[in-house]
């Protein structure tokens, strides 16, 4: 099992600085969150007019290996395509990298519009189809639970349904511990019932109103959680949490105050597997 920090949890620095703080605090692998960016949504803007191969160069440089490559898309163009839901950086980032990743992680789509499980029913083929050609690359080609997102509809988003679709196509889970937790979803009964299926895990803790809290700081029986998880099946374990106080969100933290902070959280995440 490889514990990894989510680069996207520090988005707010530096890219180069990023790969600095969580190499300190003794972490050997990162999950790269790729930058995206549609209309009001953004993710891992540290990466924004960084070139891939420089950034690619960073991370060698830093003694870092990437466990997994987070896709960070799913924003669909139309209803009528795939067109959106893969990053298109990602394979230029694959090609640049020159060895593979344990694993590639997709958000499930969002369809702009209204709820529509008629039309999820006539794409998920084509949205499978889709990231086909990445089982080859890798270990594991997962789809990541996601929350409800304004404007769009998301499917997918009931434990028993992600995991019928990746049973029925072969693929692992990410299992992100806020997403489930934002829309009323106990994280517990979510990990009996995909428990079979996850490969990784987006570990946060939340409280309501706030999501991705430091992991110990929130509302969510993470111990607990990590008792229904099949340890034996499972691959990569990512902290993917805000870095500050659950008490003081907004405290400005410097280099040595983080790299204390991701310390503290890796101790905690091996407790929690005690």
């Amino acid at each position: 099992m490889l514990f990894s920090v989510a680069t996207a949890s520090l988005y707010f620095c530096p890219f180069e600085q990023t790969l600095e703080i969580i190499a300190e605090a003794d972490f050997k692998n990162i999950e790269l969150d790729l930058f995206w960016e549609k209309n009001d949504y953004a993710m891992a803007q540290h990466l924004r007019n960084v070139p891939i191969k420089k950034a690619v160069n960073l991370i060698k440089r830093s003694g870092l290996k990437i466990s997994s490559i987070h896709d960070g898309g799913g924003l669909l163009e139309n209803n009528y395509s795939t067109e959106g839901f893969i990053n298109p950086s990602i394979d230029k980032y694959l090609n640049e990298l020159g060895y593979a990743p344990e694993c590639l992680v997709f958000h499930t789509p969002h369809i702009k519009g209204r709820n529509n499980p008629d039309l999820w029913k006539k794409i998920s083929d084509r949205i499978v189809c889709s990231i086909e050609k990445y089982r080859k690359v890798c270990s594991y080609v997962t789809i990541e639970n996601n929350t409800s997102f304004k404007g769009y509809y998301v499917p997918l988003t009931s434990p028993e349904e992600l995991n019928e679709f990746a049973t029925q196509n072969e693929l692992g889970i990410t299992f992100d511990t806020t997403h489930y937790a934002d829309i009323g979803i106990d994280i517990i009964e979510a990990a009996k019932l995909t428990r079979e299926n996850i490969k990784t895990i987006h570990l946060s803790d939340f409280v309501k109103g706030r999501k991705h809290v430091f992991i110990g700081e929130g509302e969510l029986d993470l111990k607990g959680f990590f008792e229904i998880v099949d340890k034996n099946n499972l691959s990569i374990i990512t902290l993917e949490c805000s870095l500050s106080s659950i008490n003081n969100p907004d405290q400005f933290m410097n280099f040595n105050e983080m790299v204390s902070r991701l310390k503290e959280g890796k101790t905690k995440l091996m407790n929690f597997l005690k």
